[in-house]
């Protein structure tokens, strides 16, 4: 299984508000005086969306993060002031027919924490409200969710409205508290900031205010790991041996192929008289000697020659084990703000206001996770004697990641810990156990071994040549006793003379050499007088700071990490809605017909980054998936939203809203190759934008999951669409 992470997508659009009926617009003279003709509703879409750096996703079933479904059912409050061409100040006027600080009609209050809720299409409470005429005069929105829950902690008393937020968290955590969190959200506009100073032909259709809901908490993960393995120790019996022979009596090479070497030829000479006595000539009344030179021709060929037989080991194994674990009775943290106010008025873009912070107070100023509540329990310590009557259940910690709530977070208000007495602490209690028992079975393996020797033969040539001397010389011959070859003539040539091949000669063996062609393998192991050694005095405490800024908007996972004796921490930002599962990518993934592929006459060229650039020009993309799990894949556009998706013609794709889509999807069809174009909204901008293709498989559930084995482009699992600044 590879570990993988998993996105659900949420961002939705979830209509324009339909106004309720009863509308009244003769009351708005007396109400704002004689500037408010106007005839256009105002109306408000709301969206759902998460900090500008993170593709909006869904979490956990059981984590109670505000999704569509969510935001519906519970609504949003909005709040709306006249200002008319004033700009906004503060919300001090509260009577809406007269603001007696000025004197004057001109101000007055639109929606006054209005209602908008979900039945069939989106409504709101009350009567219909309109804009008015003059493009000079001014409306101000601010706006939060979900209003069943915080409806009743707005306070209006000050510059602007104001949500008390106050942790009911209890210190001691427990499932049934961490599911009862409530999200909060605020909205604001595609910049991040509020809705302020606006006219109705600021907003596409006329007179639509785009609310934008974001997190104004942190959502904090705790999770554990440290490199604290165990040791295990061997202890073998005697066992036995047994040999097989690989072949039967002595191997003879039949051909030469076999030859692995072949001597350079040798010569040897030989001369010798054919009589001892001289000889009488009588035509010639001399007497002579006849002499006869020998001489002969080698050549020796050889090759190695192996033998092979297998030898099979085995032997009883007795393992006894002495393992290590570490499990942990509590972990608390110290810290975290116990309630603030969020103004819904935010100065600096996509980030929540909080004003009045307090920490937590009494006698135990801490979260705690203990083992009578979500610590995770493979990780969680009870005593000696739970640990081992159910020891299967215990991993402890390992050098891999794990989650210390099982899947839950805490809902937090942001914190920025700029002085030491403002940090978020961490202690952990932990055990260490000592783990004993026995594994019984056997042992085998297999050795192949191999003897040499080597095996050669001889071919033999033989030439002869003779002369005759005589004595006293008269007659012609030589007067002198050949003693080299030199001195005889030979007529044959060496390949014309015949020879024959002797019999192949035998060496010795060497001696058997093993060759290791099998590890030990113990077969059938069996656990047996398992028992845990407990020291109540092995009670470790171990702590440790956090001093990473937590902001709203942001999830983070502190990484507890055990060292030894020590604690190191390690707080990891990280999407909102990040959940981290397994994923079996080879039985039931579908199969990659073709690789998420660039067409290179739209493209200027990729770096080593996975970075395509399209420098003004549209970029065009193809895969083609096959049969498998999933029945749809989806594209979306992730980062920075000056990029969009658009049709082969360079027309962009537009929802119902006429807003550019940041998703699309489609079923998964083998015959069909897949085209995604993607182009920059403004091929002349000035600064280079950048937003990441992802593209996500959906099963038959609507889960969706990254599709990271689609991409294959210079080793990345996700290419990011780049336009240069022009």
């Amino acid at each position: 299984m590879d570990k993988i992470f998993k996105y659900i997508a949420v961002t939705a659009v979830l209509g324009a508000a339909v106004l309720s009926s009863s509308c009244r617009r003769e009351d708005f003279p007396e109400r704002f005086g004689e500037k408010w003709q106007g005839n256009v509703p105002v109306t408000v879409t709301p969206y759902l969306v998460n900090d500008p750096d993170w593709q909006p996703t869904k979490a956990a079933s059981d984590i109670p993060d505000i999704d569509t479904e969510d935001l519906k059912t519970g609504g949003f409050g909005v709040y709306a002031y006249y200002t008319g061409e004033h700009d906004f100040s503060s919300i001090h006027y509260t009577d809406p027919a007269y603001d007696s600080a000025t004197g004057e009609k001109d101000y007055g209050i639109v929606f006054l924490n209005r209602h908008f809720y979900y039945d069939t299409a989106w409504k709101h409470e009350g009567n219909t409200e309109f804009w008015p005429s003059s493009a000079s005069d001014k409306l101000s929105f601010f706006a939060y969710a979900p209003y069943d829950f915080w409806n009743d902690k707005i306070d209006t008393t000050g510059t602007v409205p104001t949500i008390k937020y106050d942790d009911y968290v209890a210190q001691n955590l427990s499932v049934s508290e961490l599911e009862g969190q409530k999200d909060l959200l605020w909205g604001t506009n595609t910049s991040g900031l509020t809705h302020k100073n606006v006219g109705q032909n600021s907003y596409d259709p006329v007179g639509t205010v785009d609310m934008h809901f974001r997190h104004a908490l942190a959502k904090v993960g705790f999770s554990v790991r440290g490199s604290l393995s165990g040791e295990t120790r061997t202890f073998l019996s005697a066992g036995s041996t047994t040999t097989t022979n690989g072949s039967a009596g002595d191997p003879a090479p039949t051909t030469d192929d076999a030859v692995t070497s072949v001597d350079d030829p040798q010569i040897s000479t030989s001369i010798s008289a054919l009589s001892n006595n001289w000889t009488y000539d009588s035509s010639s009344r001399d007497y002579y000697r006849d002499y006869r030179c020998t001489q002969t021709w080698t050549q020796r060929e050889s090759f190695i020659q192996e033998q092979h037989r297998t030898n099979t080991e085995s032997r009883t194994a007795t393992y006894s084990t002495e393992g290590k674990r570490y499990l942990i009775e509590k972990v608390s943290f110290k810290g975290f703000n116990k309630t603030g106010t969020l103004a819904l008025d935010n100065a600096s873009a996509y980030s929540p206001s909080w004003e009045d912070v307090t920490t937590f107070s009494g006698a135990d100023p801490e979260y705690v996770l203990d083992d009578s509540n979500v610590l995770t329990q493979s990780l969680r310590y009870v005593s000696a004697s739970t640990v081992e009557s159910n020891y299967s259940l215990y991993t402890g910690v390992t050098e891999d990641p794990t989650d210390l709530m099982g899947g839950y977070f805490l809902y937090a208000i942001p914190k920025n810990p700029d002085t030491a007495a403002d940090r978020i602490k961490v202690n952990l209690k932990y055990h260490l156990l000592n783990v004993q028992g026995t594994i019984n079975g056997g042992e085998s393996r297999t050795t192949d071994q191999m003897r040499t020797r080597n095996v050669e033969r001889t071919l033999t040539k033989t030439r002869t040549a003779t002369r005759r001397r005589w004595r006293y010389g008269t007659s012609g011959g030589s007067t002198t006793t050949p003693s080299s070859e030199s001195d005889f003539t030979f007529t044959e040539v060496w390949n014309n003379i015949s020879g024959t091949w002797g019999a192949w000669t035998y060496g010795t063996y060497s001696g058997w050499t093993d060759h290791l062609i099998g590890e030990w393998i113990l077969s059938n192991p069996t656990l047996s007088s398992a028992t845990v050694n407990y020291n109540d005095d092995n009670s470790p405490s171990l702590s440790g700071e956090i001093v990473t800024p937590f902001l709203g908007g942001r999830a983070y996972t502190i990484n507890l990490i055990l060292a030894g004796d020590k604690i190191e921490l390690d707080v990891v930002p990280r999407p909102w809605e990040l959940e981290e599962t397994l994923f079996d990518y080879t039985s039931n993934i579908n199969d990659v017909l073709q690789g998420l592929t660039y067409d290179s006459a739209y493209i200027d060229y990729a770096d080593a980054s996975g970075n395509v650039y399209i420098n003004n020009r549209m970029g065009k993309f193809y895969f083609r998936l096959g049969t498998g799990k999933y029945i749809a894949w989806q594209a979306s556009l992730v980062g920075d939203a000056a990029f969009g998706f658009t049709d082969e013609n360079g027309n962009f794709l537009l929802d119902g809203n006429g807003n550019r889509v940041t998703s699309i999807r489609h079923g998964i069809d083998p015959a069909v190759t897949n085209y995604i174009y993607v182009k920059a909204v403004n091929s002349s901008s000035t600064v280079t934008s950048r937003a990441k293709l992802r593209i996500y498989y959906i099963d038959s559930n609507n889960e969706v999951t990254a599709a990271l084995n689609l991409v294959t482009l210079q080793g990345v699992n996700e290419w990011t669409i780049v336009q240069n600044a022009n």
